[in-house]
């Protein structure tokens, strides 16, 4: 990608997965938009990236709030120590570009907050999570993000990588990652993410069949309408690799993968809830609420939204969007609380028309005979 950057950032439960829904909502509210403050620090890209780190090491202050104004920031390898606030200024896109060279961003500090808004982070390698890496028991929020063409060299996150702490992604993109194993994310330890509102698509895991996304020692995923589609291999996994339970949780979501959505080994199955969703592939003995549908999920794949579902959709007014981080979608639009399931909202037209085509099959499915019942 040398040269050339993206042009935009973009429950109730079954199960003991009903204990990850729970922590879930004790972290909802951390997920808010950043608070109107004022810029502490302001910085263009003027190819010293090094003025990005000094702002995040700034003491004196609870929180960092450093403003970066629109542009390729190169050879950003950045390390977070202290609560800081990286936030674009303006509409146009804000490139974190680390070349190749190394990581974008790691955390190295337990209990700290640190939130990423509207930023792009590319190019970055690393033996394990080329761009991010989170370590110790901290809280990571990246919104409206996009994370791009980033590459785990030997281990498994070809864009995240966290081994502890409190991930939250809100309407931001994992596209065009690669790693041999966990192509966009890899999860392992005491991790927990929380992916609302995203899209983790077009991943490379090397031709092989691991998933984009992996669960391995007692990790923990929630899934809020959002949608893992088109990578290599499965959907996602829980693989068990000692002592400690990973769990499961997606609502209003699609997740596609091949040869399974979720692979789960039986014994799991009861950690893995999943609720007003549509998968495509195997998901073995997993359990599905009456809502949710084995299916294509029915995108459009023609223009540059093209994981958005499209008329006749299974998808369409599905979900639940009752969350203040999902009452808009991946790229803005305002979601009805009956919303679609996954990150792109169908558009008007396309929900009146399948449900108009939903009801008119109903009707005529009606038995009127008592030898039909």
């Amino acid at each position: 990608m040398s040269g050339q950057v993206p042009t935009r950032c973009g429950m109730s439960t079954l199960g003991s997965a009903a204990a990850l829904a729970a922590a879930a909502c004790a972290v909802a509210g951390t997920l808010l938009a950043a608070p109107a403050l004022a810029c502490d620090v302001t910085l263009k890209p003027d190819g010293n990236t090094a003025a990005i780190q000094h702002a995040m090491n700034r003491t004196g202050k609870k929180v960092n709030l450093v403003c970066l104004k629109p542009g390729v920031y190169r050879g950003a390898r950045l390390i977070a120590s202290k609560n800081v606030i990286l936030r674009s200024t303006g509409k146009d896109k804000v490139v974190l570009d680390a070349g190749n060279q190394g990581r974008v961003l790691t955390i190295v500090q337990d209990s700290i907050d640190v939130t990423l808004q509207g930023v792009t982070l590319t190019n970055g390698r690393a033996e394990r999570g080329g761009a991010v890496a989170v370590t110790q028991k901290s809280t990571l929020t990246l919104r409206d993000c996009w994370l791009y063409n980033n590459t785990s060299t030997i281990h498994g996150g070809g864009a995240v990588s966290a081994s502890a702490g409190q991930l939250n992604l809100v309407r931001t993109r994992i596209t065009g990652n690669a790693a041999s194993s966990a192509a966009a994310i890899d999860l392992y330890g005491t991790a927990r993410l929380r992916l609302v509102g995203s899209l983790i698509a077009e991943n490379d895991a090397k031709a092989t069949a691991d998933p984009p996304v992996r669960l391995t020692g007692s990790s923990q995923l929630t899934v809020i309408a959002s949608t893992i589609a088109y990578n290599s291999g499965s959907g996602i996994a829980m693989v068990a690799d000692g002592p400690g339970r990973r769990k499961i949780a997606i609502d209003s979501s699609i997740v596609m993968g091949k040869p399974d959505a979720i692979a789960v080994q039986r014994a799991e199955v009861e950690d893995v809830s999943v609720l007003r969703s549509v998968l495509y592939g195997g998901i073995g003995y997993v359990a599905l609420d009456l809502a949710s549908k084995k299916a294509l999920p029915g995108f459009n794949l023609r223009d540059l939204e093209r994981y958005r579902p499209e008329t006749g959709s299974p998808a369409i007014a599905m979900g639940r969007c009752t969350d203040p981080d999902t009452r808009i979608d991946l790229v803005g639009k305002p979601r009805p609380a009956s919303c679609t399931a996954g990150a792109l909202e169908a558009t008007p037209a396309d929900i009146k028309a399948t449900l108009a085509k939903r009801k008119a099959e109903a009707k005529a499915k009606k038995p009127t005979d008592w030898k039909d019942l």
